[in-house]
């Protein structure tokens, strides 16, 4: 295989995961955290769309609880897209390349 053939699949791959990526990144996730406490809404370039807390939560003598769960639900939302992702571009590197790009 000489080096322009190399050079194009490298392209070609680069290209296919670019698509990937844009794919993901336009997909809309919902995260549930602790059986519908928190539910959050994001998309693939974790841009929160929405956030909705269930009722039973809402204590306006304890806002500390809702404020940590809420931090917690967004943070482990972002975490499973983030591991989604990483799986993506992963998938899209040849066996055996992973240093090389």
């Amino acid at each position: 295989m000489n080096f322009q053939n190399l050079m194009q699949q490298a392209q070609k791959m680069q290209r296919e995961m670019n698509k990937k990526i844009a794919d993901f990144e336009a997909k809309e996730f919902e995260y549930n955290y602790q059986n519908s406490s928190v539910i959050v809404k994001l998309t693939g370039k974790l841009e929160i769309k929405n956030i909705i807390i269930n009722d039973v939560l809402v204590d306006p003598e304890d806002k500390t609880t809702l404020q940590d769960m809420v931090a917690e639900a967004i943070n482990a939302a972002i975490k499973a897209v983030s591991q989604q992702k990483e799986a993506i571009t992963q998938s899209a590197m040849p066996k055996g390349m992973g240093g090389l790009f």
